[in-house]
């Protein structure tokens, strides 16, 4: 499957793009700082990943994208369903450093919650640590709104931290 914005092309997963991603925004620790696994600091890590993305993709729809720059056709992040509750879809995304800042987390975000709307479903949800102001802003932007607070833990990561939890509906 694959669908694209104006500047932003969404392509499933292909193990082709594993050295891209480890390289565009995987290896990094500013980037990774929020997320549910940890920097990769080898591609063995990268790999790993990868795969258990591809599983989930094909057993569980949780519709992992590559983002890939049309004008470029460099892989910047990802965007995807990171898990269910209640068969309401929480997404969430990734870009690397180079390209924050251009409004492409918000354009692949909104893109996911219409692609999931146009899927059937009538609710979409996403969580951000309280402390990434960044990705709460892109949140916002989108039309989320604010529902609750919540203590989560991070497996990979061995942590706990407070997120706040945002909805949207069709």
């Amino acid at each position: 499957m694959e669908f694209e914005t104006e500047r932003l092309i969404f392509r499933y997963l292909k193990v082709e793009d594993i050295q891209q991603m480890y390289e565009n925004y995987a290896n990094d620790d500013e980037v990774t700082k929020y997320l549910t696994w940890p920097t990769h600091k080898s591609i063995e890590d990268t790999k790993y990943i990868f795969n258990i993305w591809k599983n989930e993709e094909e057993c569980f729809k949780k519709y992992h994208f590559f983002l890939i720059l049309k004008d470029t056709n460099e892989l910047i992040g990802s965007c995807n369903v990171a898990e269910y509750e209640d068969g309401i879809p929480f997404i969430g995304y990734v870009l690397g450093k180079k390209w924050w800042n251009n409004g492409y987390a918000t354009e692949a975000c909104k893109a996911l919650i219409n692609k999931l709307f146009e899927d059937g479903f009538n609710t979409v949800r996403i969580k951000a640590v309280v402390d990434n102001i960044a990705s709460i802003k892109v949140i916002q932007k989108c039309g989320f709104t604010f529902y609750k607070q919540e203590k989560v833990f991070v497996p990979l990561k061995n942590f706990e931290c407070i997120c706040n939890c945002y909805e949207i509906k069709k």
